[in-house]
């Protein structure tokens, strides 16, 4: 049962609710709501009788009650509270499109207001290994910028995609924090200072990130599913038809264990155990869940789990609570489902089993064919394939594909389009038997596409494109051609093992041709005896893909390599943002001026005048408007190319391993603030 339950009366933005101690003392929620308000609930606050005001002309906290708003008066994209220095009392952190505002509800002051180009999409507090202190990690549009207490940005980098969750703790075991994102292009990340120490692509975007002890930690991403990694090693993993809103980590039943909550969007609220992913107890709530936090929120000496709702429902449940468990007749179904699969499996295993399947096998073959790659499945003399089930992450729809032929046959092949250059798991079930046979035996075998099964081996083409040769990257990585053509056997769906030959006219170097399926453009991969690589590609991402997974393969800490590619520039758009900023701010003081002048004739009551000026007023609010879509449009686009030229960068620094991809990332840095074009083009190309 909860322990508490109130109602704030206020619609709540879904993951955008928070709690902190702004006096130092008392557990506060605040939520942000409709039209850029933020809402602070304080149970507990003593009435503020003091001489003097802190003035806000901008942002002013108003108390009424338990209850205080402060307007940002724009769209509130992140929240956040967490302490800088020493000071007792939390800060609250306000991410916008455009900007980061640290705020002191106590004393109704900014402490900074800083400019973010590519936005705040999430924001945490919290304390990394490489700092000394306490420090605000910004996830933006493909960037990732880290400020101090005072605003100042301390370290950034790029990522893959708009980050959409942040996570802090010790993946590594080396009991200092680690930094993780999560992106929209469905990747996750575990930085530690310049260093990726390890990534994976899921299914979908990512849209919670929650550390655990024992180096673990809960992700969500937006098709509905749940799970739970152990360092590199996926626990378990669920999935719902229902998206997940928040998790959060809480001892809910009281056994010095962390349970993993989550929050739905149906109003579900669920604990489940961080081994198994099994539910241990589940609430339903009226309305979706807009949060849940953890707070000491009846100043008991130990924090309850707050949980609160879309429409400001809001309710506690202490550690040791008893949530609501499943249903009488819901528990009746389980048990009965549970029997009628067992009772299945008994009539199976009394059945005898014929001796046409003794010794039976299931050929399997991966290949690539026809713009994709296939796995192709063959049954023993006698036997026809039936159906074959193939469940995979994020190649089908669903992740499952059934394939069931009108009529059974001998041979069957399923089609698989990955859409990204990852390693992919497969699962496969196949059931085999005899023409009218209605015993059918289940093969299960699991196999793994590499991560370049969308490349199709072919000959050196007859044309080539003239300017082919000029797009690349060329890298030394000192290894003998027999560890390369090893990874090769490993990455690629070869007809056959790849074999170095010594006499032939390269001299024991490798040349491989290769068609993307994707797109059906020509790659060139070399490599010399000496070990030196060139990729001979217009696909960036592609280059960086070979990179990272070479220098993965062969143990690689530095690589570096020259790329020829070019940008798109930003600067025009920001002049054209200033301008429109300007005029806007002419046309309201304009709108100001004919308002008063309205004022004046109604007192006067002056009827052709204020008819003058409303004809003038509404002018002068149509220009307003269209000057408004204008902006926006200029935004949209602004924040596009911002993205492209975070992902060009990241791209030049996927073509980097070490060192070299760090100092490349500060150099594009730098060349960006500074708007030289040249400075850019050469870090990119150089390092």
């Amino acid at each position: 049962m909860a322990a508490f339950s109130l109602n704030i009366q206020k619609h709540v933005e879904p993951g955008l609710v928070t709690s902190g101690k702004f006096d130092g003392s008392h557990a506060c929620l605040a939520a942000a709501t409709y039209g850029g308000n933020i809402l602070v609930h304080s149970p507990h606050r003593q009435p503020q009788i003091t001489g003097h005001d802190h003035e806000q002309a901008d942002r002013k906290l108003s108390w009424s009650g338990e209850l205080a708003e402060l307007q940002i008066g724009t769209e509130i994209t992140a929240l956040s509270t967490g302490k800088f220095n020493d000071d007792e009392r939390d800060v609250l952190l306000i991410g916008t499109a455009t900007h980061v505002l640290a705020f002191h509800i106590e004393d109704n002051s900014d402490i900074f207001y800083k400019e973010m180009s590519d936005g705040a999409r999430c924001i945490i507090i919290g304390k990394l290994g490489w700092f000394p202190n306490q420090v605000a990690i910004v996830g933006g549009n493909c960037s990732v910028t880290i400020l101090d207490s005072q605003g100042t940005d301390v370290f950034w980098t790029v990522v893959g995609g708009v980050v959409s969750s942040l996570a802090i703790f010790d993946f590594d075991g080396d009991d200092e924090n680690e930094l993780v994102t999560g992106t929209k292009d469905f990747e996750i990340k575990v930085h530690k200072e310049d260093n990726i120490l390890w990534e994976t692509k899921e299914t979908a975007a990512i849209t919670t990130l929650t550390g655990l002890p024992n180096r673990r930690f809960v992700y969500s991403v937006g098709n509905g599913t749940l799970g739970v990694y152990e360092m590199a090693q996926r626990l378990w993993r669920v999935k719902s038809k229902h998206r997940v809103v928040v998790t959060r980590s809480f001892d809910l039943n009281g056994d010095g264990t962390l349970e993993v909550i989550t929050g739905w969007n149906n109003g579900k609220v669920d604990a489940r155990s961080s081994n198994t992913g099994e539910v241990i107890f589940k609430i339903q709530l009226s309305a979706g869940v807009a949060g849940i936090v953890e707070a000491d929120y009846r100043r008991i000496g130990k924090s309850d789990l707050v949980v609160v709702s879309s429409t400001g429902e809001v309710r506690g449940y202490g550690s040791g609570s008893t949530m609501d468990t499943p249903e009488p007749g819901e528990a009746m179904r389980e048990l009965l489902a549970k029997k009628q699969i067992l009772q299945m499996e008994l009539r199976q295993r009394a059945t005898s089993l014929p001796s046409m399947y003794q010794g039976t096998k299931l050929a399997v073959n991966l290949m690539t064919s026809a713009g994709a790659a296939r796995v192709g499945l063959a049954s023993g003399p006698g036997l026809l394939i039936y159906c074959a089930i193939v469940f995979t992450e994020g190649v089908f729809d669903g992740e499952t594909l059934v394939v069931h032929p009108s009529r059974p046959r001998g041979e069957l092949e399923v089609e698989l389009r990955p859409p990204k250059n990852i390693p992919v798991d497969m699962h496969v079930k196949v059931c085999v038997g005899p023409a009218g046979s209605d015993l059918l035996q289940v093969f299960e075998m699991t196999r793994q596409l590499p991560r370049f099964c969308m490349y199709e081996v072919i000959k050196r083409p007859v044309q080539i494109p003239g300017d082919f040769g000029k797009s690349g990257v060329t890298t030394e990585l000192a290894e003998r051609p027999q560890r390369i053509a090893l990874w090769l056997n490993q990455s690629l769906i070869l007809p056959e093992e790849f074999e170095v030959n010594e006499d032939r006219q390269n001299h024991g170097g490798i040349e491989m041709w290769l068609l993307g399926m994707r797109d059906n453009k020509f790659h060139c991969f070399i490599a010399d005896s000496n070990g030196k690589v060139t990729i001979q590609t217009d696909d960036s991402t592609f280059a960086g893909d070979i990179i990272q997974s070479l220098a993965l393969y062969l143990g690689l800490r530095e690589v570096s390599s020259e790329l020829l590619d070019s940008l798109e520039r930003v600067k025009e758009l920001k002049e054209i943002d200033a301008r429109l900023q300007a005029e806007a701010a002419n046309e309201t003081t304009l709108l100001k001026n004919i308002i008063i002048r309205l004022e004046d004739a109604r007192i006067l009551e002056n009827i052709d005048d204020m008819r003058k000026r409303l004809v003038q007023l509404k002018n002068v609010n149509m220009d307003l408007i269209k000057e408004h879509e204008i902006r926006i449009k200029s935004y949209r686009e602004l924040t596009g190319n911002l993205k492209e030229l975070n992902l060009g960068v990241q791209r030049a620094a996927r073509l980097r391993v070490g060192k070299s991809a760090s100092n490349t990332v500060a150099r594009c840095r730098a060349a960006i603030q500074d708007e030289n074009p040249k400075a850019l083009a050469f870090a990119i190309r150089h390092g």
